[in-house]
């Protein structure tokens, strides 16, 4: 186990001059780059950096944005200067994307993409009132038009979020989701996951839901949920196979490691094979104010042994996992909080810093 630390000084490996590390995409062509994000010091100066993982070959981009997504063919981004989604490509250029598009009297709009990095989902959110209507369109690898298979609403309060895809992408998981809670927490959350069936339109509660407003993910037919103890000094984690909408298997539930005052968690990242899941959970004291603390952990959870443990010592700031990596013995992970991609080995506990900026994906073929 590593001791408490600041994530700057962590030990730096192969990092280029300009901030971004070769070699972070695996299986990588000629035709593959890494995808970096440098926040900038004002407004609209962020830089988005592509980097051939076989060349070396860089391009850099200065965009105003957020929410920035890497796809198989760019960085999806939504613009702050025009309210528009925008697409940055690793040629260097930038345009609105030419199917996801927030409407002149939409409220939000909100988009997941699939593994294959081409399918996309995306929801429109309109405000009528006090009540909330919502529409979710896909986008197939096929490229054709995209096509409407959900409208929901009006809900008061509630807004339809994608969330993920079923493997075979069949079925697009979205959750019913408490509009404005995302300025008041630090991760991924969900309160009432369901199972949209794409091609006839059928809405399904996943196993369990509606539950708490907690943590969780659904990946390789593994459906994982958080559940904070009454004791507030953990979180249990719910794990359960899933096919498209239906249970496959029996519901596990992985006892909490109680940790005092560790009650904000989430971002929970299954691992491709779906034989491990990690999730961020913080200790925060002294909230919105400038005496605010923050320790992080990361918990590591064995969805075969259905056992979990802390993989970290607290590292003060918030952190999130992004990707695993070396045939999942390493996890790949970022902060909200400042510039930099940092990596963890399974094994050995050692966190390591491997760039400079902030890694986003891998964009290419």
């Amino acid at each position: 186990m590593i001791r408490t630390i600041w994530l700057a000084l962590c030990l730096i490996l192969a990092v280029a001059a300009a901030g971004p590390a070769q070699g972070l995409a695996q299986g990588a062509t000629v035709g593959s780059w890494d995808a970096f994000l440098l926040r900038g010091q004002a407004e609209g100066d962020d830089q988005l950096i592509f980097q051939n993982v076989l060349t070396g070959e860089s391009n850099r981009l200065t965009v105003d944005g957020s929410r920035y997504t890497a796809l198989r063919d760019g960085v999806l981004f939504f613009s702050n200067i025009d309210n528009t989604v925008q697409l940055a490509r690793p040629d260097g250029t930038i345009g609105p994307h030419p199917f996801v598009r927030i409407t002149p009297d939409a409220r939000r709009i909100d988009w997941v993409v699939a593994e294959d990095g081409f399918t996309l989902a995306w929801t429109l959110t309109y405000a009528e009132g006090d009540n909330l209507r919502t529409e979710t369109y896909i986008l197939g690898t096929d490229g054709a038009t995209p096509r409407l298979v959900l409208e929901d609403g009006p809900q008061v309060g509630l807004r339809a979020l994608p969330v993920a895809f079923s493997p075979d992408a069949e079925h697009l998981y979205m959750d019913a989701y408490p509009d404005g809670l995302e300025r008041f927490v630090a991760y991924d959350q969900y309160a009432g996951l369901f199972a949209l069936n794409i091609e006839n339109g059928a809405v399904t509660p996943l196993p369990g839901e509606p539950a708490c407003f907690c943590g969780g993910a659904i990946r390789a037919n593994q459906f994982v949920r958080l559940s904070l103890t009454a004791d507030l000094r953990g979180f249990d984690v719910r794990v359960q196979p899933i096919n498209g909408e239906a249970a496959a298997g029996t519901v596990r539930t992985v006892p909490a490691i109680p940790l005092n005052n560790f009650t904000q968690a989430g971002d929970v990242l299954i691992a491709p094979d779906g034989t491990l899941a990690v999730y961020a959970l913080s200790d925060v004291a002294n909230f919105g104010t400038p005496q605010q603390t923050i320790r992080t952990v990361f918990m590591l959870v064995d969805l075969l042994q259905y056992t979990q443990r802390p993989l970290t010592e607290p590292i003060t700031t918030y952190v999130h996992p992004v990707q695993w990596t070396e045939d999942n013995s390493a996890i790949l992970f970022t902060s909200p909080q400042r510039d930099g991609t940092w990596k963890i080995n399974l094994n050995s506990g050692q966190l390591q810093k491997v760039a400079d900026a902030t890694y986003l994906g891998s964009v290419g073929n």
